[in-house]
């Protein structure tokens, strides 16, 4: 891995900031990133960036900042007190939280708390900015940073920026709700890499960007017009040595021997949660007193522990929470209990980590049962404390866990009939040591150091796989290669390079701005428009300007102020008899799909169809295509949602040649496009004996094009800068002033 500094970005330091009558206090605040960190901290050093903790008036924040810096490599980010509700409470805790957690009925959107989000993570862009050297390696940490990734893309930072989740990424379905889904979305896509705990989740994330923002992907890249990011299956893990260590302190052994003496000659079931909405506690409960209900037997011979942990106790839904658990405990001790014993323990408060240890070891079963969670480490303390010693695990498949853990007990916590019946068989059956020791082995090998390793491995190898390729478009660049030389010649496709891509053709129809920019780069260049579209569709459009028309992609072309040729022989037996007829299945089969009929091609277009549906069945087409086309003068010719047959008389790359011969003492040969059938052309001007040329693909990075832009708007930008350029130094003759060395000669790397 290269020398580079790395950044950690949280929304709370792992420090906690309090004010006393003698000043501010900085305590360290162990939680489950700092320990995730703490062993990676000692291979590799980093700078740490986030929230203190605690409001800050401003003429102490410089005083603070120095005492961090000087206790440990922590900068913060002071966060005005009128933001941090909306930010933190509001829209990080009342949005994001239940709704990527799958609890629409309790997510509640608020403008302001947008608003205000969007503020504190400007923020932590500006401070992250300011530290951050070219090159440098940044981790960001979760949901509430979600927009981080792409404001530090934005500000053009040059070194690699990862995204780690620790939540679930809900459905598409669900995710679609979210009233600002598009820039969430784009936020954790200006990362390099973003991470997930479970491939689950990578596949929603997948589908999610397909319907919200129509980007495609494959398995593990999401693909932008600027960029690609890579998306990666790494889940957490803790460190298990930690655990044991704790397990057998004074604390911890004095606990275990009093657990083992409290509970002799009984099964203890643990568990442990944050009481949490997320973490079923009510349904656990529900599912403990069936089993005491409809198993009888195991009534004054098994015990369940519940911790739960005190949160956000300020909050109306969290007290309710806590109200519920109360009547439930209450009323299975008050039901089943006796007095020499009590079914559930309940503690309501926080224990220490060395005492959860110690219960991990004693307990026979641990009964995980969250609704919804990233991972759940607790499952993954409790198989550490162990130490070999094989356990019971009743874990439930909503957890990020279950994916991991091949020897645990699944469950549904929305059954609860069916968790007693497992957490039943669970207690009257020997654990199995296989099973047990292959949980124990991915705990072992997965432990967190592991994890931060492998994240910024893969974080550095991303990035560097990912910024190859094409420069960015500048005009002066286009300006610089102009220089000095003949009339330039500029080759622009049209749909998706022009104009963007349209549902309708009459939407595609050139607007003011395109026909303005067309008629004055035509008075400073050569100008062809190269066209996927028939040659009366391009006529009635741009038939009017003093440009060469080309039409489904090469097959007729009209200079600039000549006409049309006649109409070349093709058979269109092929066509009609062995292409059409599939075309037509595919639209019965493919809502909102349709059939384009051209002069010597014919195209499926599937953009207004179902994005899933219509790859789906574009993958279908192009096999049975390729099958009946075989050795025949037709060639299959798959687009941005469009797939086309067309006559082998219709290619770009003979357009390039054409030209170049039909105007002799051409300067800067220019080629523009957006898919499939521009590569022809990209291929044939870089290949050919020309200079100098330049190629351009718009929408995209996956290219053989010199450089790219993001947008149909940004290439017209460019264009036009280029064009007033040469409008201010332009001699009558087109030239320009020498310039430097051309594109191909610079090369294409950055």
């Amino acid at each position: 891995m290269p020398d580079r500094r790395l950044i950690v970005v949280s929304t709370r330091l792992p420090v906690s900031l309090t004010r006393t009558e003698r000043g501010w206090r900085v305590q360290q605040s162990p939680g489950g990133l700092a320990t995730a960190l703490r062993a990676l901290a000692d291979r590799r050093g980093f700078t740490w960036v986030g929230w203190p903790g605690a409001p800050v008036p401003p003429e102490d924040r410089g005083k603070i900042a120095d005492r961090l810096a000087r206790s440990g490599r922590t900068v913060p980010v002071f966060i005005d007190e009128r933001l941090l509700h909306g930010f933190y409470e509001e829209f990080s805790n009342r949005l994001l939280w239940p709704l990527f957690h799958g609890m629409t009925d309790r997510a509640r959107y608020d403008r302001r708390a947008w608003h205000e989000y969007r503020e504190v993570n400007e923020a932590f862009a500006d401070v992250v900015a300011e530290i951050a050297r070219p090159g440098d390696a940044i981790w960001i940490h979760d949901y509430q940073l979600a927009l981080l990734p792409q404001m530090l893309r934005e500000r053009r930072h040059t070194g690699p920026i990862g995204f780690f989740l620790h939540i679930p990424f809900p459905s598409a379905e669900i995710y679609r709700r979210l009233p600002v889904r598009e820039p969430i979305l784009r936020g954790m896509l200006g990362a390099d890499l973003v991470g997930f705990h479970t491939y689950e989740y990578i596949s929603h994330f997948r589908n999610a960007c397909l319907r919200v923002l129509g980007l495609e992907s494959d398995p593990e890249t999401v693909h932008m017009p600027t960029h690609s990011t890579r998306l990666g299956v790494l889940p957490i893990g803790i460190d298990p040595a930690e655990v044991v260590r704790l397990a057998g302190t004074d604390e911890g052994r004095r606990e275990y021997d009093s657990l083992r003496r409290r509970f002799a000659g009984k099964k203890l079931i643990v568990g442990v949660d944050r009481l949490d909405y997320t973490k079923g506690i009510p349904e656990k409960l529900r599912a403990y007193d069936e089993l005491l209900r409809t198993r009888p037997e195991w009534k004054g011979r098994a015990v369940l522990v519940q911790v739960a942990a005190p949160s956000r106790t300020g909050v109306q839904e969290y007290q309710d929470l806590k109200r519920e658990v109360d009547e439930l405990v209450g009323s299975i001790n008050g039901e089943h209990g006796t007095v020499q014993w009590t079914p559930l323990v309940y503690v309501n408060r926080n224990v220490s980590r060395a005492r959860i240890a110690a219960l991990f070891r004693a307990a026979d079963v641990a009964f995980v049962t969250p609704l919804r969670d990233g991972m759940n480490l607790v499952c993954l303390e409790y198989i550490a404390a162990r130490e070999g010693r094989p356990g019971q695990l009743v874990l439930s498949e909503f957890a990020g866990a279950a994916s991991c853990l091949a020897g645990a007990r699944l469950v549904n916590p929305h059954n609860v009939v069916g968790m007693a019946e497992v957490l039943a068989d669970a207690l009257a059956s020997d654990p199995d040591e296989e099973t047990f020791g292959q949980m124990a082995d991915f705990v072992r090998r997965n432990t967190a150091a592991r994890w931060a390793e492998r994240f910024l491995a893969r974080m550095e190898t991303s990035h560097v796989e990912l910024n190859q390729g094409p420069r960015y478009l500048q005009p002066d660049l286009i300006v610089e290669a102009a220089a000095g030389r003949g009339r330039p010649l500029f080759l622009l496709d049209y749909d998706g390079t022009l104009e963007p891509h349209a549902m309708l053709p009459a939407q595609a129809a050139p607007g003011e701005r395109l026909l303005r920019l067309l008629r004055r780069l035509a008075e400073v260049a050569t100008v062809y428009v190269v066209s996927g579209r028939p040659a009366p569709v391009l006529e009635g459009w741009l038939g009017d300007l003093p440009i060469g028309l080309v039409s489904e992609h090469g097959l007729r072309t009209r200079p600039p102020g000549g006409t049309w040729p006649d109409r070349p022989t093709i058979d269109h037996t092929v066509i009609d008899e062995l292409v059409r007829p599939v075309f037509e299945d595919f639209v019965e089969r493919t809502p909102g799909s349709k059939i384009e009929t051209k002069e010597a091609s014919i195209a499926w277009h599937y953009r207004a169809a179902d994005p899933r549906l219509g790859a789906w069945r574009a993958t279908e087409l192009l096999a049975v295509l390729e099958e009946r086309l075989r050795g025949r003068e037709f060639s299959v010719l798959p687009g941005s949602r469009v797939i086309e047959v067309r006559h082998a008389l219709a290619s770009k790359a003979r357009v390039v040649g054409e030209a170049l011969e039909r105007h002799p003492g051409t300067g800067l040969l220019f080629c523009a496009g957006n898919d499939r059938t521009d590569e022809e052309m990209f291929e044939a001007a870089q290949r050919g004996p020309h200079e100098p040329v330049m190629t351009c693909c718009v929408g995209r990075r996956q290219t053989i094009a010199q450089f790219f832009v993001e947008s149909p708007g940004r290439l017209l930008d460019q264009l036009e800068s280029f064009v007033a350029s040469m409008e201010r130094v332009a001699d009558p003759t087109g030239r320009l002033p020498s310039g430097t060395s051309s594109p191909r000669e610079r090369g294409r790397t950055p």
